[in-house]
């Protein structure tokens, strides 16, 4: 066996995983009254773009959308195609083993290329049709954030084999950081139409990136740490789902030995009554759960990404709308499958004190998400103003 056999053999199965994925929450209908019409839509709508600039673009800065680049730089990571079989039999046959995962790296690099592609190809029409860009400014921007991608790539793969969580956050906080300030010194060059600096600095940073790749490829020593990261690419997309559909939501477990908040168990409420027990044993179980931690502020960013980017005012108030639903929904089941899934608290759900617990609970948290909707919102808002494009945005 080669090891392109192998390789693509790995792939076309990972293929039909995810496709396999896909179809258990895309069925016919789904796909019939949602997917199909909002593609029609999209396409509809980049069409116009090309013929008329949209108005909710026309006072937006053209560094909000190189930041927007750098945002999806970091989206994206290295794929092996490591198995925990591998162990046991390609160890002792290294060159196909090695082989394998060059051309999984390679892989990886190039489905993040064409990634970038489509995202410089989406965003074509204002580019060109808004702020008036030259093909050499476009494709000098492209081959940077091909470039940039890249690199974050091989800096993330480093980032996840740090074990200490604080540690790895904060050094990926601070990198994060440190090449936002570098792509604005690029931003700088390339603004002016400076594009030969821009060059040069994409191709320092490929330099990098494969002479630190070519490191790794070479090295067997990480094959425990990259089984675990082609399990966590593998299997991303079901996370999403479990997290998105708490009725099915698998309650992640931390490995500390005490908590981060409450690890002596004090008192929440000096008076102690079965109403404020049940409230108290819920905030402990929602506070020490990362994934409820997790959903919890998902549902409220991905609530206000769709309400500040998506322009019409008709549809901000939709998505406002399913976020309501949406949030006040998930803070309900949530409370039913902590509580009711100890026989303990469970005997109690017949009681007049659990229902008022509950309510009482379940509206405060739905109160908080609200608050800070209002608040990420206001920020925004003050950012656009101190920008001076406030005006135009909403229409």
């Amino acid at each position: 066996m080669k090891s392109t056999d192998l390789f693509f053999r790995r792939l076309v199965s990972s293929w039909k995983y995810q496709y396999g994925i896909f179809r258990s929450i895309a069925d016919w209908t789904i796909l019939l009254y949602i997917i199909i019409p909002g593609a029609a839509i999209l396409a509809m709508m980049y069409r116009s773009w090309w013929a008329e600039t949209p108005d909710w673009i026309a006072n937006l800065p053209l560094f909000l959308i190189f930041f927007f680049l750098y945002i999806f730089s970091w989206i994206g990571n290295i794929r092996p195609f490591v198995q925990e079989a591998d162990k046991v039999f390609l160890v002792k046959n290294r060159n196909l083993y090695l082989g394998m995962r060059k051309w999984g790296f390679a892989y990886s690099l190039l489905f993040q290329t064409v990634c970038t592609v489509a995202m410089i190809v989406f965003l074509l029409p204002f580019l060109m049709n808004r702020y008036l860009l030259e093909w050499s400014q476009i494709i000098a921007l492209l081959i940077f954030f091909i470039a940039l991608k890249w690199t974050i790539m091989t800096v993330s793969y480093h980032l996840k084999r740090i074990e200490k969580k604080l540690k790895k956050y904060a050094l990926g906080f601070l990198l994060f950081v440190l090449f936002s300030w570098f792509s604005q010194l690029v931003y700088s060059l390339w603004d002016l139409g400076a594009v030969m600096p821009v060059y040069i600095t994409s191709v320092i940073l490929l330099a990098g990136t494969f002479g630190r790749t070519y490191q790794l490829l070479n090295r067997v020593s990480t094959m425990d740490f990259e089984v675990k990261l082609e399990q966590e690419e593998k299997t991303k997309y079901i996370q999403w789902i479990f997290m998105m559909a708490p009725e099915i939501e698998k309650p992640a477990f931390s490995v500390h030995t005490k908590p981060l908040l409450f690890r002596k168990s004090k008192r929440i409420f000096k008076k102690r009554t079965p109403f404020t027990g049940l409230i108290e044993l819920f905030l402990k179980i929602f506070i020490r759960n990362p994934s409820y931690i997790f959903s919890y502020f998902q549902i409220i960013s991905i609530s206000a990404a769709g309400i500040i980017i998506i322009p019409p005012i008709w549809i901000k108030a939709i998505v406002l709308g399913i976020f309501l639903f949406l949030a006040y929904s998930w803070l309900s089941i949530t409370w039913d499958k902590a509580i009711m899934s100890h026989p303990f608290t469970k005997k109690y759900s017949e009681k007049e004190f659990y229902y008022s617990a509950r309510k009482r609970t379940v509206w405060a948290l739905f109160i908080l998400a609200i608050m800070l909707l209002g608040v990420v919102l206001a920020c925004w808002l003050i950012v656009l103003s101190n920008l001076g494009i406030l005006e135009g945005i909403g229409a």
